[in-house]
């Protein structure tokens, strides 16, 4: 693909394109010889869009900044389509770019402008993995910062997220939800044993020790 390039253009002066090919792999790739080397492998639309064709004369310098915008335009591409599916951070999307081979000079420029156009805010995406994971899955801010830093959203952010969705009152409300579920299923489990794996349990989930004792003491005598 583009960032696989073989060449880049050599010392200033022109150079030929002599030979625009269609690729049978990547379906919908072409590969863009310059003085019968492969300069460029991109898609067909991209190469066309930048007027590449057999026996074009174009200057080094114009060769580098077309080579440069096919290459960011795929890695755009690429970057689109993972966020069609689903949003994604920074990190998560620079990791996935660098998989595919672009450069990271070009991973840089289009997370720029994904950022300028609002389709990348990791402030807002940890916001939302708070307020959405936390309840769905019964963790706590604990287990949410671990999360979120493992998708590489910077701590100072997390920060935020946890304390604009993960109050107090909310805390007590999903560790309680949580509890409720255990204690049910543990069933036939003496109280006071009971209620020691619920402590662990939630504290394993995120929760801190005062808030795991006291929903854990504070559980029904018998069930």
């Amino acid at each position: 693909m583009s960032r696989d390039a073989a060449t880049e253009p050599g010392p200033p002066g022109e150079h030929t394109i002599t030979q625009v090919k269609p690729l049978e792999r990547p379906r919908g790739y072409c590969a863009v010889y310059v003085d019968g080397d492969v300069a460029l492998r991109a898609p067909a639309k991209i190469v066309a869009g930048l007027g590449f064709r057999a026996g074009r004369v174009m200057r080094a310098d114009e060769l580098r900044r077309a080579i440069a915008t096919a290459q960011e335009e795929e890695a755009l591409e690429a970057a689109l389509k993972v966020l069609t599916a689903c949003d994604r951070t920074e990190a998560e999307l620079r990791r996935h770019l660098g998989r595919r081979g672009f450069r990271q000079p070009i991973i840089a420029t289009v997370l720029d402008r994904l950022r300028e156009k609002g389709l990348i805010d990791d402030h807002r995406y940890a916001r939302e993995y708070v307020r959405t994971q936390g309840a769905r899955r019964g963790l706590g801010p604990a287990a949410l910062r671990a999360k979120l830093d493992q998708l590489g959203v910077a701590s100072s952010l997390v920060d935020e997220a946890l304390a604009e969705e993960m109050t107090e009152e909310r805390q007590q409300q999903i560790a309680e939800a949580v509890a409720a579920g255990r204690w049910r299923s543990l069933r036939g489990t003496p109280g006071d044993a009971a209620r020691s794996r619920i402590y662990v349990f939630l504290v394993r989930r995120g929760f801190d020790y005062d808030l795991a004792a006291e929903v854990s003491e504070g559980l029904p005598a018998d069930e």
